[in-house]
């Protein structure tokens, strides 16, 4: 679904240059439910952006569904905009217009379209489980609630790629286990592939891949242990948080290595065993595993 190789982007000012990205690869299989985690600056929602063709990058290839959208003209880039992807921020301002009931805040998106189909609209209102609050407007609803409308919006026109920035920034963490069930939901029964934007690596648990983004290259992944994953298959239906276990357990981290070879440590690791940025270290290899030492002494 998603190609990404060697992003760079470099934002400028008068007096400065910030480099976002900094060579980033990354690649997402169709029909994957993922999320991207990060601290604030790591360059994720500049990923984001880049993939939902609200900006470019500096240099580097990125392909979506096949289509490389840097090749795009105005026309295709609005289609794209309409047909490939779907958006949810965080902020509910930038989901829902305000006049507009909930059921006509879906609608919205097929009428730009030309493809408007009240019947598909209630039943995306019904999937987030709202379709009694189909006459609501957004201040008669929650921010969960506001969060689940927004879902629909965003699948409104059936987009092969459903992009959420921060879409559980603003809840509680009832609301948003609530929010995380209604995009599983979908992922599953539609085929949708959803990339979630987060920096909270407690929402893991809710997803089978996670990447961590670090200086604008993702840094590792972490992937659910398939015991686990069959656990939570089993018993889906469950809705006490204290059933799921903490990121750590249900997920095993693995390093990345990019194309000229290079990987990055754990800052975790790197702080526990006293190595700087500018440590030599050596790799040797012992019984087919590659093993990290500091240098000799002289």
């Amino acid at each position: 679904m998603i190609h990404c190789e060697n992003l760079v982007k470099i934002y400028k000012t008068l007096d400065t240059e910030v480099l976002a990205l900094q060579g980033l690869d990354l690649e997402v299989p169709d029909g994957q439910l993922m999320g991207i985690i990060g601290n604030s600056g790591s360059g994720k929602s500049t990923l984001l952006n880049i993939l939902g063709a609200l900006d470019v990058p500096s240099a580097g290839t990125v392909s979506v569904n096949g289509v490389n959208i840097l090749q795009l003209d105005d026309r295709q880039m609005i289609e794209y905009r309409r047909s490939t992807i779907g958006f949810v921020w965080q902020n509910s301002a930038r989901n829902l217009i305000p006049y507009l009931t909930a059921l006509e805040n879906v609608e919205l998106p097929m009428q730009i379209a030309r493809r408007r189909k009240r019947s598909w609209a209630r039943e995306l209102l019904d999937m987030v489980g709202l379709s009694h609050r189909e006459r609501s407007r957004l201040d008669q609803l929650s921010g969960g609630e506001q969060q689940r409308v927004a879902i629909a919006i965003g699948l409104a026109n059936n987009p092969p790629l459903l992009l959420a920035d921060e879409p559980t920034g603003a809840v509680d963490s009832e609301t948003t286990e609530r929010i995380m069930a209604v995009f599983q939901r979908f992922n599953r029964e539609i085929g949708v592939t959803i990339v979630i934007v987060t920096h909270d690596r407690r929402l893991s648990r809710n997803v089978d891949r996670v990447v961590a983004i670090r200086d604008g290259k993702t840094s590792s992944e972490f992937l659910k242990r398939q015991s686990y994953r069959e656990a939570f298959e089993h018993d889906r239906a469950a809705e006490d948080a204290s059933l799921f276990p903490e990121s750590d357990s249900t997920h095993d981290e693995y390093v990345l290595v990019d194309k000229a070879g290079r990987l990055q440590l754990p800052h975790e690791d790197m702080r526990r065993l006293g190595i700087r940025p500018d440590s030599r270290l050596r790799v040797v290899e012992e019984n087919g595993r590659l093993v990290i030492l500091p240098p000799a002494s002289e």
